[in-house]
Parts: C-alpha cells; structure tokens; sequence
C-alpha cells in the first residue's frame, strides 16, 4: 500500500499592494491556493475575520460601500497547516455633492482676498479648478492657488469682484461637480462734496452706494 504525501497549502499568486475600485460596484477577491485538500479558507478585514473557514475560496461584496475599504486578507488551511495571504489594500473611490450654501464675501481695496474653496467629501482628492464670472482663472502674479485650492488675490480692485466658483473632479471615478457661489465685494472710501462715502463694488461693471 502506497504512502500518500500531503502538501500544506501554498498561495499561486499573491494579492499584495492598493486597488481602488468605485462605490457601488461589485468587488470580488481571490485567494488562489493550492495544496492538498480538503483546502478551507476565511477572510479578514483589519485584522478582524468577517468570514469562518468554508470550502469557498471568493470573498464577494456585491455594491461597494465606501465603510467597505480597509486591508483584507485570506487565510487557507488544510491537515497540513495554515497560512496567511500577503494584505490587500481595497480603496473605494466616491465623490459626494458639496455640503455648503453660496457665500457672500466683502473685502477692502487694496487688501488681499483669501476664498477658502467650498468643501466636498470625495476620495481620492478632487482636483480643483477656480473660475469667475464663467471664466477659468490663471495664476498670476497677483493671483495664486495655493496646495489647499485657497485662492489668494492680492492687492484686490473693483475688477476682482464677481462670482467665484469652484470645479471638483474625482479622476478615479470620473465624477464633475460644480460648488455653489461665493459672491466677492470690493468696498472701498471716496469723497464727495467733502464727505467721506463708503461705496462696494458688488459685481464687476456694477456699483451700489
């Protein structure tokens, strides 16, 4: 009578590094492992079993929430032993509308106008791009965007107010929205008939005392 040799399980290819996938799509994970059977496996979220032991070696989630990212791993055992598979780094990607309401923003001439950019939940980070008035806005030397997508304008005049907007783009799931309004006013003093007026400039070419 023959001896018959076991093999403890062993992975064929290993999971290892980031995946980013789209929320609300299907996502199913593999653990390809071979040896000896009757093979059992069990997967993990961070460190934690969200499975017991079964002959199935998929791990299926059927629409992709974003509480679904976090590192998951596979464990696979048989008489021989167990082992455990390299971790999986699952992200999803998502973009939620913006959150906040228009705003209305009033500067003196001459001062620097900072415009923080409306906020918007998305992953990975949007790329972000100013517009006023409907016009894309290129840097200069008295304009600038800052890493945070701040908009600074320095040494501010009646031609810088308007409506400022913002453009947010996720580029993993392709997703476009556009922020609500920030309405920017440029007050400034003048004199007339020897009094002193404060006047603003609350859109370009208007002017309201």
């Amino acid at each position: 009578m023959g001896k018959f040799n076991y093999i403890a399980p062993y992975f064929k290819t290993e999971a290892g590094g980031a995946q980013t996938h789209l929320e609300g799509n299907r996502l199913v994970l593999t653990c390809l492992a071979e040896g000896s059977w009757p093979l059992q496996f069990k997967w993990m979220r961070n460190s934690s079993d969200i499975t017991e032991y079964t002959p199935e070696y998929r791990y299926t989630i059927m629409s992709l929430k974003r509480e679904d990212a976090g590192v998951y791993q596979c464990a696979v055992r048989n008489r021989m032993g167990a082992l455990i598979q390299k971790r999986a780094d699952v992200r999803v990607a998502y973009m939620d509308n913006f959150a906040e309401l228009e705003q209305r923003k009033t500067v003196s001439q001459g001062r620097a106008a900072v415009l923080n950019p409306p906020a918007v939940t998305s992953y990975p980070r949007p790329q972000v791009t100013w517009f006023r008035d409907g016009f894309k806005i290129i840097p200069n030397h008295r304009v600038a965007i800052t890493l945070d997508n701040q908009l600074v304008v320095l040494g501010t005049a009646a031609a810088d107010a308007g409506r400022y907007y913002v453009q947010a783009v996720n580029e993993r799931n392709g997703e476009n929205k556009t922020s609500p309004s920030i309405y920017l006013s440029i007050a400034y003093q003048t004199l007339y008939d020897g009094k002193c007026y404060a006047v603003t400039w609350i859109c370009r070419l208007s002017v309201a005392v």
